[in-house]
C-alpha cells in the first residue's frame, strides 16, 4: 500500500468519523485502543491473551515471572523440603481485595483447591500432581506431590481469589474482584477499570480495524494503542509530531499450527515444503515492525532453555521439488483458518500468494474469535495461525507435542505422535534440559514458527509513563498518566 493510497483512506475515514460526531477524549479517562476485547474476566478459565493481560492488573498472582524468566512471589516465601514436599510461608502486608477483605492463607489454599477441581480450567492439569495441601498455621502451608516435578513452582502462577466469594460461587467473569492495582468498574459500553492509587480510570476501547484505531489516535479520540498495527500505519504514526511511538523486541511467537492427522500434513515432505515456501523475511520487512525477529522455536532467544537452531530459509525451488516428489493429485489445496482481525487476514493473504508459487492453493477461512478458537480447541482445522503469548516454561513442548496429550488430556491439538519425541520429553522433564526435544520438533516440522513480533505502542504527547514489554503485557497501565496541561 503506497503513501497516496494510505492518505486517501485516511481522508475518507476522517470524513466518516467527523460526520459521526467524534470528539477528543478530554475526560479524566485514558482510552486504550485494543484489537480484541478480553473474553473472560474469571482468571480460572481464561484462554486469550487480552483476558490474561487484564487479569494481571485486576488480581494478584501467587507466583509470577520476572524479566529474567525466573519465578518470583510477592505473596509467599518457599522452601523445597524434599523432591516431593514444598513449604510456603506467607509474607507480611498481603494485598487487600477489592471487597475490602485482607488476603490471608485461607484465600490462597481455597483458590488452589478450587483450581484442582475445575476440569475446564487450564490449571486443572497443571495441578493434578498435587497429593495433599496442609495448613500448618495461619502463616504456613505444605504441599506434597505424587511424583517429582522440577517445574512445580511454575504451575503456581495463578491469581488468588477471596475464599468467601469462591464459596458463594461468585461470578468473577461478570464482576471480577481481585487484589490487583486496578479494580473493575463496568463492561458497558466499554470495559473500564480504576487504578486504586490515584483513581485514574482506564477504558479498554475495542476497535477491530487497525486503520480506524490509528485514525482515532491521531484525532485524539483514544489516547494510546499497542500492537496489531500493520507497518504502513506504524510508519504513518512515526511521522506524526503529535504522536509518540515506541518499539521493542517481542517474546511471543506467531506460528502456523498443523493437523498432522490430515492426509497431506501427515507427510513430512509436504510439511517441509510449506516451511520452505513461506518467505518470512519478506513478510517481516514489508508488513511488520523493525523489531520483529524470525522464529525457529517457541521460546525466545532470551529464555534460558532456548536452543540455537538452523534457520529454515525461503527456498521455493526446493519446496516445488518436494511437492513434485510426493506426486499429489492436483489441484493441491489446503484450508487456513484465521480470525476476522484485518491485520491477521492480511498476513494470511500474503502467505496465500507465496504458497501459490510452489503449487499450493491456500483457502483462507476467517471466523469470529469464538468460533475460530473453538475449532482450534476441537482440532477442526488443517492449518491455523495463532500466537503463543507469555510462554515461559519449556514444558510447553510436552503439552502440545506429547502423544498422550491430545485433547481433552492436553493441548496437542495437531495430533502429533512420535515415540522418540515422547522418550525425549520424558528425559527432559527429569533433567529440565530441553535441547533435544526442541531440535526434534524443529526437524519434524511439527509446526511452522514464523516470528517473534516486535512490540509497538503509540500515544498522544499528553500521555506520560507508558512503556512496552517483551511479552506485550499491559503492566505499564499501572504508571501511565495524562498531562491535562498539554491538552489543547
Amino acid at each position: 500500500m503506497n503513501k497516496l493510497t494510505i492518505h486517501l483512506i485516511l481522508i475518507s475515514l476522517s470524513f466518516f468519523l467527523m460526520t459521526g460526531c467524534s470528539e477528543k477524549n478530554l475526560e479524566n479517562i485514558i482510552s486504550f485502543g485494543i484489537a480484541q476485547e478480553p473474553q473472560n474476566l474469571d482468571p480460572r478459565f481464561q484462554s486469550d491473551a487480552a483476558s490474561e493481560r487484564l487479569s494481571s492488573l485486576l488480581y494478584s498472582p501467587l507466583f509470577y515471572y520476572g524479566k529474567d524468566y525466573q519465578l518470583k512471589s510477592k505473596i509467599v516465601n518457599w522452601e523445597k523440603v524434599s523432591p516431593l514436599k514444598y513449604k510456603f510461608r506467607i509474607k507480611q502486608q498481603l494485598p487487600i481485595f477489592h471487597n475490602k477483605t485482607i488476603m490471608d492463607i485461607d484465600d490462597i489454599i481455597s483458590t488452589l483447591n478450587n483450581l484442582r477441581n475445575q476440569k475446564k480450567s487450564p490449571f486443572y492439569l497443571e495441578l493434578i500432581n498435587i497429593k495433599t495441601i496442609t495448613k500448618l498455621s495461619n502463616f504456613e502451608f505444605e504441599v506434597i506431590l505424587f511424583s517429582k516435578d522440577n517445574n512445580f513452582l511454575t504451575r503456581l502462577s495463578f491469581f488468588i481469589l477471596p475464599e468467601d466469594l469462591i464459596n458463594s460461587n461468585h461470578n468473577f467473569s461478570l464482576n471480577p474482584i481481585g487484589s490487583g492495582p486496578f479494580m473493575f468498574i463496568t463492561k458497558n459500553p466499554n470495559l473500564r477499570i480504576k487504578r486504586l492509587s490515584d483513581n485514574q480510570i482506564i477504558e479498554l476501547n475495542k476497535i477491530k480495524d487497525p486503520t480506524v484505531r490509528v485514525l482515532k489516535l491521531i484525532n485524539g479520540e483514544i489516547d494510546l494503542l499497542q500492537n496489531d498495527i500493520p507497518l504502513e500505519m506504524i510508519n504513518l504514526l512515526k511521522d506524526k509530531e503529535e504522536i509518540v511511538s515506541l518499539t521493542e523486541y517481542g517474546a511471543n511467537v506467531s506460528y502456523i499450527g498443523l493437523n498432522l492427522s490430515d492426509r497431506l500434513l501427515k507427510k513430512s515432505k509436504f510439511r517441509k515444503a510449506l516451511s520452505l515456501g513461506i518467505d518470512r523475511q519478506s513478510l517481516i520487512k514489508f508488513f511488520l515492525n523493525d523489531q520483529t525477529r524470525i522464529a525457529e522455536q517457541i521460546l525466545p532467544p532470551e529464555h534460558w532453555a532456548s536452543e540455537k537452531l538452523n534457520s529454515v530459509a525461503y527456498n521455493p525451488d526446493l519446496a516445488k521439488k518436494y511437492i513434485k516428489e510426493l506426486d499429489l493429485e492436483e489441484p493441491i489445496s489446503i484450508t487456513f483458518k484465521t480470525s476476522t482481525d484485518p491485520f491477521r487476514v492480511k498476513i494470511a493473504t500474503l502467505i496465500q500468494k507465496q504458497l501459490q508459487i510452489i503449487g499450493i492453493k491456500l483457502i483462507i477461512k476467517s471466523l469470529d474469535w469464538g468460533t475460530y478458537f473453538k475449532d482450534i480447541q476441537a482440532g477442526n482445522f488443517q492449518l491455523y495461525g495463532l500466537t503463543w503469548v507469555g510462554i515461559r516454561n519449556p514444558e510447553i513442548y510436552e503439552k502440545i507435542f506429547k502423544s498422550s496429550f491430545i485433547p481433552p488430556e492436553g493441548l496437542n491439538r495437531g495430533k502429533y505422535k512420535n515415540k522418540e519425541t515422547d522418550r525425549l520429553i520424558k528425559r527432559a522433564k527429569e533433567s529440565n534440559i530441553w535441547n533435544k526435544v526442541i531440535k526434534k520438533i524443529h526437524t519434524e516440522n511439527a509446526f511452522i514458527p514464523l516470528w517473534y513480533e516486535g512490540n509497538f505502542a503509540a500515544f498522544n504527547k499528553n500521555i506520560i509513563g507508558y512503556d512496552v514489554h517483551l511479552d506485550g503485557n499491559w503492566n505499564a497501565l499501572k504508571y501511565v498518566r495524562k498531562n491535562y496541561e498539554a491538552i489543547d
